[in-house]
């Protein structure tokens, strides 16, 4: 818990709290409002990548040979979320919230997860908003993928705890803390939360056609509790991120928009013991932007060493398996990615997207595709004003 108060702490050194999505915005005063979230998806990621004996250093609790194929197996994600809601505003300031989340995996005999949606939205400001309870959901943080894996719009989306937002034309600030795992006295299992900041700074226009982005993000994922009985030590991961994005519009954006962002990534375990094979590390992105209408267009190279964050997309990290100590401490990732995002309605998405993985270390490629329709709208119910 003194993590916690730590957290707490931090909170009040942000200038700017961040924003909320449109269950807020879109609701009038004394209107009541059913909302339904639905995201239908599949998701195959192929990833065959062998790596050698060679290309682990190992930590002394395990022994000298490596027993995995391997560097990450491949899986699918065929199912859907739904998450309806009734969303009432009792006054000006004030947003109610109360549904359910519901997560399928097609071929499952059980929904995967059963959750309640409760939560109070407070507006301190036109742009800014307080929440308890459910969060606005995982992909509303802008968290980059080797730190939070965009994938937990599947399978993560519903968050609860509590969460500042902000938004303007020139911040975005995200802090939010989720509470992932509650325990009882001498409960054999650990507590955990996800605490983060994610922070956005967005230039003038520079000569009409720049203009410049600084993002600034770090998280901490805690395990621990006074009262378990769980038998390892409390540890809390913190990994950090910042960087800088020029974007250029062609021709007035007539031709879309084109970037190029260079970011650093810092990891670390909190306290450090002797016991990790991994206690310091870090990752450098260098990525390219191009956006027109429907299409977007990117590529990166990846380059990190002894690199780990434990909600982070796995293809970035350097273990492998950190309960048996695998790593692999130098990765090399060149990535390119392509995404059509069809019927871009306010409440309507159908993407389609290819994400390939060319690890320079082995000279060997994996890939993903992605197929999902997202739907997300408000329908007003009645009018109970007094």
């Amino acid at each position: 818990m003194r993590f916690l108060i730590i957290f707490v702490a931090l909170l009040s050194g942000v200038p700017y709290l961040s924003g909320q999505t449109n269950e807020v915005a879109d609701t009038s005063q004394g209107e009541l409002y059913l909302r339904i979230k639905n995201i239908n998806f599949f998701k195959n990621n192929e990833y065959f990548n062998p790596i050698s004996a060679s290309d682990f250093e190992l930590g002394s609790s395990i022994p000298g040979f490596v027993d995995k194929a391997q560097w990450i197996e491949g899986y699918t994600l065929p199912g859907f979320f739904l998450q309806p809601e009734l969303v009432y505003k009792p006054s000006a300031k004030l947003t109610l919230r109360g549904g359910i989340h519901l997560l399928w995996y097609y071929g499952s005999d059980n929904f995967s997860q059963v959750s309640p949606v409760i939560s109070t939205s407070l507006n301190i400001s036109e742009n800014t908003v307080f929440t308890l309870g459910a969060l606005s959901g995982s992909d509303t943080h802008k968290m980059f993928d080797p730190l939070f894996y965009s994938e937990r719009l599947y399978t993560n989306y519903l968050e609860n705890g509590f969460q500042f937002t902000h938004k303007d034309d020139r911040f975005f600030t995200d802090t939010w803390l989720s509470w992932e795992n509650y325990i009882i006295k001498d409960d054999g299992k650990r507590e955990m939360f996800t605490f983060g900041e994610s922070f956005i700074y967005t230039s003038p226009s520079i000569a009409d056609f720049m203009h410049i982005e600084v993002p600034v993000q770090f998280e901490f994922k805690h395990f621990g509790g006074q009262i378990t009985n769980f038998p390892e030590h409390v540890e809390t991961f913190f990994n950090t991120a910042a960087g800088v994005r020029l974007n250029f519009d062609i021709a007035g954006k007539k031709y879309g928009v084109a970037g190029v962002e260079y970011l650093y990534f810092i990891n670390s375990v909190l306290p450090q013991r002797e016991l990790y094979t991994i206690t310091n590390g870090d990752g450098s992105w260098l990525r390219f932007h191009y956006t027109f209408k429907a299409l977007y267009v990117g590529a990166a190279i990846w380059n990190a060493h002894n690199f780990y964050a434990p909600n982070g997309n796995p293809i970035y990290a350097s273990i492998i398996d950190f309960a048996s100590d695998y790593v692999v401490q130098n990765r090399k990732v060149i990535t390119n990615t392509i995404y059509l995002n069809l019927l871009p309605q306010s409440n309507l998405e159908l993407r389609i997207g290819l994400e390939t993985y060319y690890n320079a270390c082995i000279k060997k490629m994996d890939y993903a595709y992605t197929l999902h329709l997202n739907f997300d709208k408000l329908f007003k119910l009645a009018d109970i004003r007094n």
